[in-house]
């Protein structure tokens, strides 16, 4: 088989499943036609099981596939599969249709099933790319019908990897053993890209610090990244040996990638919280909400009260404990505090009004968890010092500069520096020269950001004395 790779075990996979995310779905099927090479002598061979995923086939999922909830109930779980599988697979190249779907899925069952496995993979979507990258669509119904193959059992698993082993008969007729077996040389030696992404959209990405931007179907990027090694991390998106279902959804969505160069992490970390913040993302959840962020202060009785990240002046900063993500989850930092401290959800006004009856015990404190505030136990005055104590290592600290700095970033690889401008915990720009700076540090708005804030707090807290300019107004 394909000349020069006689000497190799070839696998043609196809899994049927409950839904896309190898993490939370689970196989219902499993086909395999095993090509394997004797001298002359060629032999095939077919394997196929359907498999119990412990868990209801959805129904657009029976109606897609023809595997019902009752047609496994009595087949066995993939953990009674995975000795005698795995050593069908082993020491072959694994060859499926948009192979990263199918091999993410065996390898998450296996590794719940307690084997670590891997194997080299051919895509065969990507083989189709490769040779007639002027003929989409590649999908396998298209592929069946462009070279009429026999696609009778389409989405049973057995049935779909007969199709691969045709399609690979039928690419030998056509181009001979020699150039198909130089296209899967080619292929084989190549990451395991996404399947609609073109090759040389991998190549020009360098190895350097800066943001990359996935974008899908239309203009709207879908994934915002950053890294030191842009290329490396950008590959390592795509790798077979990764399960997880954002890298497995953004293969199979991901069509075109732009990248921009920074001098450094920092520059790199703060351009992606821009990006991501303006242009949306789809996949990037986290670092999308910034609307909820909030900071923890205390009142004249030592109680916390919760404050809108952003409708904190900047010169009030440093009289605030965070920030926190969102209101529960400040509450929830301060409650773990609470436990492990003795202090008094009732007295931080932390516990639910059926407990809010004067003198009346709080929760903990019947669990010795309380050291007794809420019944007179404990002066307020001092569980009020004893919180402040407590939540000193999250108060902002007070701004350490007379006016804005200028934090300077080299690229080794790259001629100049980036000059990062900041100002109370605001980044005001990026620029390229100290003219540029203290145009920045006298005209730019200064606004609050708290991502942004732990990445000036980083960088400035690990900066070198030498790579600060201060800027005068």
């Amino acid at each position: 088989m394909f000349g020069s790779f006689a000497d190799r075990r070839w696998v043609f996979v196809d899994v049927e499943t409950t839904g896309a995310s190898p993490a939370r779905e689970r196989v219902t099927e499993v086909g395999i036609v095993t090509v394997e090479t004797d001298g002359e002598a060629q032999r095939v061979s077919e394997w196929s099981s359907l498999v119990n995923p412990g868990v209801p086939i959805p129904p657009e999922i029976q109606w897609l596939t023809g595997i019902s909830n009752e047609m496994v109930r009595a087949a066995p779980r993939f953990a009674e599969l995975a000795e005698p599988l795995y050593d069908r697979l082993s020491d072959a190249v694994f060859v499926a249709h948009n192979a990263r779907f199918d091999y993410g899925f065996l390898k998450a069952e296996f590794s719940r099933a307690g084997y670590d496995w891997r194997a080299s993979t051919l895509c065969t979507v990507r083989l189709s790319r490769y040779l007639y990258p002027d003929r989409g669509p590649h999908s396998l119904d298209a592929i069946i019908e462009r070279f009429g193959l026999d696609g009778d059992e389409r989405h049973r698993a057995l049935g779909d990897a007969r199709v691969l082993w045709r399609l690979i008969g039928c690419l030998r007729q056509r181009h001979g053993d020699a150039a198909l077996a130089a296209a899967v040389e080619r292929l084989l030696a190549r990451p395991s890209t996404p399947p609609a992404l073109p090759p040389e959209e991998l190549e020009a990405i360098p190895h350097a610090p800066g943001v990359y931007l996935f974008y899908g179907a239309n203009a709207q990027p879908i994934y915002i990244g950053k890294s030191v090694d842009l290329k490396a991390r950008v590959l390592n998106h795509f790798a077979n040996d990764h399960a997880s279902a954002t890298d497995l959804r953004l293969s199979q969505e991901v069509r075109r990638i732009e990248w921009q160069r920074t001098a450094g992490e920092t520059g790199a970390l703060l351009r992606e919280a821009e990006l991501i913040k303006t242009r949306l993302p789809a996949h990037n959840i986290a670092l999308r909400r910034k609307r909820n962020q909030v900071f923890v202060t205390l009142d004249d009785e030592g109680r916390p009260r919760f404050v809108p990240a952003a409708a904190v002046p900047l010169e009030h900063l440093h009289q605030h404990y965070g920030p926190f993500a969102s209101r529960p989850g400040a509450r929830s930092f301060l409650q773990a505090l609470a436990a492990e401290h003795g202090l008094c959800l009732k007295t931080l006004k932390l516990e639910g009004r059926s407990r809010a009856a004067a003198g009346a015990p709080c929760f903990n404190h019947q669990l010795r968890h309380c050291l007794g505030a809420c019944v007179g136990a404990e002066p307020i005055e001092a569980h009020a010092a004893r919180l402040r104590e407590l939540l000193e290592p999250r108060r902002v600290p007070a701004w350490p500069h007379a006016a804005a700095v200028a934090l300077a970033e080299r690229d080794p690889g790259a001629t100049g520096e980036d000059l990062h401008v900041f100002d109370r915990w605001c980044w005001l720009g990026t620029v390229r020269s100290a003219a540029a700076a203290l145009q920045l540090a006298a005209d730019a708005p200064r606004v609050f950001d708290a991502d942004v804030y732990r990445i000036v707090l980083r960088a400035l807290s690990a900066a070198d004395s030498a790579a600060l300019l201060p800027l005068s107004a």
